[in-house]
């Protein structure tokens, strides 16, 4: 009977905590910018498309982001099982020695468990040349860089059950096409192992200021552009950086990681209505610095601005995707970077650049092409037509390029070449290596003009004659 009797009490207390945390939860937050995402918002149980199927699944969501010490809760489990278990209770963060942290995402580059086909890196490649030539018409220099994995770098804190893959990577296949197609590609991976030092955070993703005056200096070089060197410059090292992984497994506590504080202060300033290097675009001012730059970037942007916005009369840093290159007109740019994080390498095939399709002379035969299972969609998109869809991937060598045809009324056939890139439409329904996008003036497809799809391979240029959605 007292056995009985002490079950009941344990379900209560345990009833009881799990009502507390429950009817706390409008009194006590978290501050989910640490986790730097946005706690889940109670969901509608109808909505303007009518009853909401995931109701139950939203609210589950709900309650798990909003439980009252739902960070103090998880920041002590996660110490626990560190302590106990060497692991993390994060999926996103991988536990390594000596307090060092990881991102789980980047993962598959270190173990090379999913790694890009050799067409796919040659894409890569081929959306970066049509960016630089693009840019090299206009007389823009162009530079095309890509910031290493924190594990690759330094993979001697890494778990030692995390095997490092011995065969060729997405940054190897990627580094192979650029250096074939002669694209402007500064090599960020040789340049940092080349370096005894330590130049990431230990619980952050990302490389720390030393890095990033490192990278800028590297970046700064390969497009002729006079700046100052930080390597004598005098530093201190403080601990006044949030790391961002730190802060997903141990949110609620305030542990900062070091970072190097030059002596020297910035010069730049900001203008309109963006100051936080998180913003989507960010645009600078320095005075007596010449020069102007359009810079687009991911987070590994983030500690290289200020050195960067340091050297340029104007700078435009800007996260969104696709790459737009009307803003490279737009801001008068004499130089264009394009930084990613190794391992968004395959992101680079996910968006087609907004600019106009470069036209192309096609001499010799061209062949019809039976059977090809090939699309074209035409979209407008304000002053420009967008044209995209997939060829089959039958007719296509690694490194062929894919053209679209436009034949006016009177017989006129110009042809255009497009980004080997997916258009987000196209995604869900296509799982083939032969995507291609490309946006042109309105007035280059008139109307009742005929569109087909024009590939090469092995020597021979196919027609694929397409029915336009």
């Amino acid at each position: 009977m007292k056995k009985n009797i002490w079950y009941i009490i344990y379900i209560i207390v345990f009833v009881g905590a799990l009502a507390s945390l429950s009817l706390l939860m409008p009194f006590v937050k978290s501050d989910m910018s640490k986790e730097k995402r946005t706690a889940a918002a109670f969901p509608k149980p109808v909505t303007e498309k009518g009853i909401n199927l995931k109701f139950f699944k939203q609210l589950d969501d709900y309650f798990s982001d909003n439980f009252a010490f739902r960070q103090e809760l998880s920041t002590a489990d996660a110490l626990l099982k560190a302590k106990l278990f060497k692991t993390s209770n994060q999926e996103r963060v991988v536990l390594g020695s000596d307090g060092w942290l990881y991102y789980s995402e980047s993962m598959h580059d270190y173990l090379g468990d999913d790694v890009i086909s050799k067409r796919r890196a040659w894409r890569t490649a081929r959306v970066m040349k049509l960016l630089q030539e693009h840019c090299e018409k206009k007389g823009i220099k162009f530079l095309f860089t890509v910031a290493p994995n924190k594990h690759t770098l330094y993979p001697e804190h890494m778990p030692a059950n995390y095997l490092k893959t011995d065969t060729e990577t997405n940054y190897d296949l990627m580094l192979n096409a650029v250096g074939e197609l002669e694209v402007n590609f500064i090599d960020l991976r040789a340049a940092f192992l080349s370096d005894d030092r330590v130049m990431y955070h230990k619980y952050d993703s990302h490389w720390n200021n030393e890095g990033a005056t490192y990278a800028v200096d590297k970046m700064l070089n390969a497009v002729d552009k006079t700046h100052y060197s930080y390597e004598s410059e005098p530093y201190r090292t403080e601990k006044v950086h949030r790391g961002d992984l730190y802060n997903i497994i141990y949110p609620s506590i305030d542990e900062l990681d070091e970072n190097v504080i030059y002596d020297k202060e910035h010069e730049y300033v900001y203008i309109g209505p963006y100051s936080d290097v998180e913003d989507p675009m960010l645009m600078t001012k320095c005075a007596g610095k010449e020069g102007s730059l359009v810079m687009f970037r991911d987070s590994y942007g983030n500690a290289s601005i200020p050195y960067i916005a340091d050297e340029y009369g104007d700078g435009t840093f800007t996260k969104g995707q696709p790459a737009d290159l009307d803003l490279v007109d737009t801001k008068n740019a004499d130089t264009v970077i394009y930084e990613i994080v190794e391992r968004n390498i395959p992101w680079i095939t996910e968006y087609v650049p907004y600019m106009d399709a470069p036209e192309r002379e096609i001499e010799g035969m061209i062949e019809e092409a039976e059977h090809s299972d090939t699309t074209a969609h035409v979209e407008d998109r304000g002053k420009r037509y967008l044209i995209y869809g997939h060829v089959e991937d039958a007719f296509c060598n690694r490194d062929s390029s894919i053209y679209v045809r436009i034949t006016d009324g009177d017989g006129n056939a110009h042809f255009y070449e497009a980004f080997p890139a997916e258009y987000e439409q196209s995604k869900e329904d296509y799982e083939g290596d032969n995507p291609y996008g490309m946006y042109i003036d309105k007035t280059l497809l008139p109307e009742g003009a005929a569109i087909s799809v024009i590939t090469y391979k092995n020597g021979i240029y196919y027609n694929h004659s397409v029915e336009v959605n």
